[in-house]
């Protein structure tokens, strides 16, 4: 998203309208925001009312500037009131949905849409937004159902992509509704203007339904046509940092295809490119394991080791102990269980606690 839409000149134009503000979640210094404000994963974007403190709207995923200027117009005027009908009821919705209140938030989103009828402006990203309050809400039946009902005659956007991907996610295997999904995602993949991170995280959501349901030859197709994608998007990225954006998607194609040299010499260029960033040595670590090149992997781990932080910090600990273990090195294995276990007592508590005690079971089985 830094890379390739929050530096889009239409976004500038509201600038002074929000003071901005990033947050990186793996910090630990960071741990109350996160704690009070992140739902879902990353990215996640937040508009908060400077008054009361709260979350008037939270947003997992991504979007395009078009859309991301939307969602924060969306936001403000949350904040400063002056809506009515189902435009009120939606920035209900996004008040409880910024204050983790899924249920709370999905009963608004049904209101808002019900109120709005199918002409409404803001219809498709309701839609969206109720099948994700379903979803995160424990709701899966619910978002199914809505997802089934309203993604067929919906526009095909990111909107669309987002609300299949969540349909895949809630269906059950062998229904009418899965069998839906899995067509409607077939074209969603193909939608053009539609963000890479949406793009990608459809074809494999849909390629690992396939493989769960035992279909290795649609899973395979679809996986092939995933590596396809990345390779295009990462030829024609502009910039080394929109170029490493991809790398974890092109690292888990490759997983899926069960090549993982596909994705390596990509990972090489991101680590030469970007040379202060932890994640291609990270990176490097799975796919070399994957290949059996434990003195690589354990290279890589170290030179991530030199620049990570927080919660990856720990389990770079947890797989140099795994990398040497493997290579015989009993007792440095337990050295890196040891080293970690002492990192992770600086971290935050919620962080540090499970950490310590994945650390502490890898050493007990020495």
């Amino acid at each position: 998203m830094r890379a390739n839409v929050l530096n889009d000149p239409a976004l500038t134009k509201l600038a002074g309208q929000f003071a901005w503000l990033s947050i990186d979640s793996d910090q630990p210094v960071n741990e109350a925001f996160v704690n009070k404000y992140a739902t879902g994963g990353v990215p996640l974007f937040v508009v908060i009312d400077p008054r009361s403190g709260k979350a008037v709207l939270n947003w997992y995923g991504t979007a395009t500037a078009p859309q991301l200027a939307k969602l924060l117009d969306d936001g403000r005027r949350a904040m400063t009131g002056g809506v009515t009908g189902a435009d009120a009821l939606l920035a209900r919705g996004d008040e409880f949905n910024g204050d983790k209140k899924p249920a709370e938030a999905a009963k608004m989103y049904e209101q808002a849409l019900e109120m709005g009828g199918k002409a409404w402006p803001h219809r498709t990203r309701a839609i969206e937004s109720l099948v994700m309050a379903d979803e995160f809400g424990g709701k899966r039946d619910a978002c199914i159902q809505v997802a089934a009902k309203e993604a067929p005659d919906m526009t095909r956007d990111r909107s669309f992509v987002n609300t299949v991907y969540f349909g895949l996610e809630c269906a059950k295997a062998g229904t009418a509704e899965l069998q839906e999904m899995e067509k409607l995602a077939d074209e969603g993949v193909k939608i053009p203007g539609v963000l890479g991170d949406d793009t990608s995280s459809l074809y494999q959501q849909l390629a690992g339904i396939y493989r769960r349901d035992k279909d290795e030859a649609d899973a395979t197709r679809v996986a092939t046509a995933w590596l396809q994608y990345l390779q295009k998007q990462i030829a024609g990225a502009p910039t080394a940092e929109a170029r490493m954006g991809y790398d974890l998607h092109l690292v888990s194609v490759s997983l899926f295809l069960r090549k993982p040299e596909l994705a390596l010499a990509e990972v090489q260029r991101a680590e030469r490119e970007v040379p202060d960033d932890y994640n291609p040595p990270r990176l490097a670590v799975t796919l070399y394991r994957e290949m059996g090149r434990n003195d690589d992997a354990l290279a890589a781990c170290n030179r991530a080791l030199a620049k990570a932080y927080g919660a990856p910090k720990v389990r770079l600990y947890l797989a140099k102990g795994q990398i040497l273990a493997a290579k015989g090195d009993t007792d440095g294995a337990k050295q890196a269980y040891a080293d970690g276990i002492t990192f992770a007592k600086t971290l935050p508590e919620d962080v540090g606690k499970p950490a310590i005690a994945a650390l502490e079971k890898a050493g007990s089985r020495m």
